[in-house]
């Protein structure tokens, strides 16, 4: 009996103990699974967040844009006006008649400088010893934007007194310093010009009958290229002393032409070199068209004869024209148009310049 209770009594306990275990590990899924929602309850953190520092922007340092080179030219050339730079005259030298050179090599000077030594020259057999004024103006050799500077000083008594002479210098800022790059005069015997553009005619006379023409060029890089010359003689009577030429007169005479003729002598290659042609005139001084004149006429067999061999006038065009597109003169830069001058106060330079 004592058994069976003793029995009873274990199996009851072993209930009772399980249940309280599983209720433990409920409670415990519950508590795990299921945390307390605190979405309404306002916490106040108990550190402070940290706030970076602002950075103090990296500014970059502002530099001034690289002067161009147009820039830079015109800066030199109104310097050398106000007589605050130099130019150079190693690229190309001025020379009087006996090639006596102007300038020293490898010197520079100032614009006032150069009006010392242009006046002692030009003026040395003259009672006057001031240059009238001088005028400029900004050409564009090549047409390629970036400008020359050309000086022109007037009233050089040149062919006598007072006779509006010139002399014109083309100046150019080249590697960092300004250089001559050409000049030229013009006077009662010479009519030379040069454009915008820097196509340039330098014309002149060596007698009454006998003229003479030169066509150039200075390119963008201040070089002078040479196209063409042309010397025309109107009275072939005065080619009767020179030795390849001379038998033309004395033969045309023992064909009954006297006059009447212009002979051509043209050069395209820098003098090296001579061709020739001729045109023929009627009585009232106007030229004869006529293609025949160089095929089929007396004029030809005057030429033959006179074992001068000459082309067409034509031929002359064509072979000019081919040294122009050589050396870059189109056609808008051959009919560029005329400078236009501006005075130059005279105020800094009136030892040498002034009425």
């Amino acid at each position: 009996m004592k058994k069976v209770i003793v029995l009873g009594l274990l199996v009851f306990l072993i209930v009772l103990n399980s249940g309280c275990s599983k209720n433990l590990i409920q409670n415990k899924v519950a508590t795990t699974s299921h945390p307390k929602d605190t979405s309404s309850v306002s916490n106040t953190p108990t550190t402070t967040p940290i706030i970076e520092p602002s950075k103090t922007p990296t500014i970059a340092p502002i530099t001034a844009p690289t002067p161009t080179l147009e820039e830079l030219s015109m800066e030199a050339y109104e310097k050398f006006m106000k007589n605050q730079a130099k130019v150079s005259f190693d690229r190309f030298m001025p020379e009087d008649n006996l090639g006596e050179a102007f300038y020293k090599k490898g010197s520079e000077y100032t614009l006032l400088e150069a009006l010392n030594i242009i006046t002692a020259h030009y003026f040395d057999h003259s009672e006057k010893k001031k240059v009238k004024y001088i005028d400029y103006s900004y050409i564009d050799c090549g047409k390629d934007g970036v400008n020359e500077l050309v000086l022109r000083f007037n009233g050089m008594d040149i062919y006598c007194e007072n006779d509006d002479s010139t002399l014109v210098y083309i100046i150019k800022y080249i590697d960092g310093k300004l250089s001559l790059c050409d000049y030229y005069e013009t006077w009662a015997r010479s009519h030379s010009t040069i454009n915008e553009y820097g196509y340039y005619q330098l014309g002149g006379s060596s007698g009454a009958s006998r003229h003479g023409v030169e066509y150039g060029l200075i390119d963008k890089d201040g070089n002078w290229q040479f196209i063409a010359a042309i010397e025309s003689e109107i009275d072939i009577s005065q080619l009767a002393w020179e030795d390849k030429l001379g038998q033309i007169p004395k033969i045309a005479q023992t064909k009954g032409i006297e006059g009447g003729i212009e002979l051509d002598t043209i050069s395209l290659n820098d003098y090296e070199e001579c061709l020739y042609t001729f045109y023929v005139y009627d009585n009232n001084m106007d030229r004869i068209k006529d293609a025949n004149l160089y095929t089929n006429s007396i004029y030809k067999e005057i030429f033959d004869e006179a074992k001068v061999p000459f082309i067409t006038p034509d031929e002359v065009s064509k072979l000019k024209s081919e040294n122009e597109k050589m050396v870059g003169a189109t056609a808008e830069i051959i009919q560029g148009p005329e400078i236009t001058w501006k005075d130059l106060s005279e105020n800094m330079f009136s030892d040498y310049v002034g009425k």
